[in-house]
């Protein structure tokens, strides 16, 4: 039994920035139109800014979806600790699945141990990631062999079962008038017929100002290693999914020479 698991934001891509945005903008329309924003205004909305998604993290997804159609993996999860509410995760999840043509790739989400004290999911038992609260939350058997893709390295979920690949953060920040020059390119609606653009930019900039949220932008050299690192991604995930009798022959072949050396559990692409 085959499980690939993800940590969510500055993993499938980065969306601390859009989550501000998001709300700001939301709380705008319903100030000013009394519009409620739905989940196809978030996908809608999230493609006018594709920088926020890893590179390629559409394809390995895409890849993933294939293996999961034909029972080389059985469930796609998401394991993470991000201080949004359920409904930003499962919103997230859907804009996903939504590019992958509806189809349900996410099995379960475990979410963030607390949020602002509060606990929220009741299975785990502490902030940290560890195998023990993974497997309570989930119910896997213990024989899974589970590929787990996280920014952040967790030594208690290092585990016999788990293939580990610690990424490199994804951090990809916009200037917010960018993102208003695009909205604003691209859906004339959301703005009152007796509000100017300029009213729309000032009443954003003093929502946005409450997050004291820092714009640093990012060089394309740093984008381009983020392209190279997602193949390095791909590269895993189809290592992953290599069937053992094979990987035992290729052991075999690799070693005839050489002394076996121990199993290394933490990957770096």
């Amino acid at each position: 039994m085959k499980i690939v698991v993800f940590d969510l934001d500055e993993t499938l891509g980065y969306f601390s920035e859009f989550g501000i945005f998001w709300d700001s903008l939301s709380f705008y329309l319903y100030k000013y139109l009394n519009k409620e924003l739905n989940q196809n205004d978030f996908n809608y909305i999230l493609d006018l800014y594709p920088e926020f998604l890893r590179p390629n993290i559409i394809n390995i997804l895409n890849y993933l979806k294939s293996k999961k159609k034909s029972n080389s993996c059985q469930k796609i999860m998401i394991y993470s600790n991000n201080q949004g509410s359920r409904k930003w995760m499962n919103q997230l999840v859907s804009y996903f699945e939504t590019k992958l043509d509806g189809y349900k790739l996410f099995d379960q989400i475990i979410s963030a141990f607390k949020i602002n004290g509060k606990q929220i999911e009741f299975c785990r038992t502490t902030y940290n990631k560890t195998y023990n609260d993974f497997i309570r939350c989930t119910k896997l058997p213990p024989r899974a062999e589970i590929c787990y893709l996280d920014d952040t390295f967790y030594p208690d979920m290092v585990n016999d079962n788990i293939y580990y690949i610690n990424i490199k953060p994804y951090i990809y920040i916009l200037p917010f008038n960018e993102m208003y020059k695009r909205i604003l390119e691209n859906n004339s609606l959301l703005i009152n017929k007796e509000k100017s653009t300029n009213e729309f930019m000032s009443f954003m900039n003093e929502e946005i100002k409450k997050y004291n949220f820092q714009v640093i932008q990012k060089s394309k050299e740093d984008y381009d290693i983020d392209k190279i690192l997602s193949k390095k991604i791909l590269f895993h995930l189809e290592e992953f999914f290599i069937p053992l009798t094979m990987k035992n022959k290729n052991k075999t072949k690799k070693n005839k020479h050489v002394k076996n050396k121990n199993k290394t559990m933490k990957r770096k692409p």
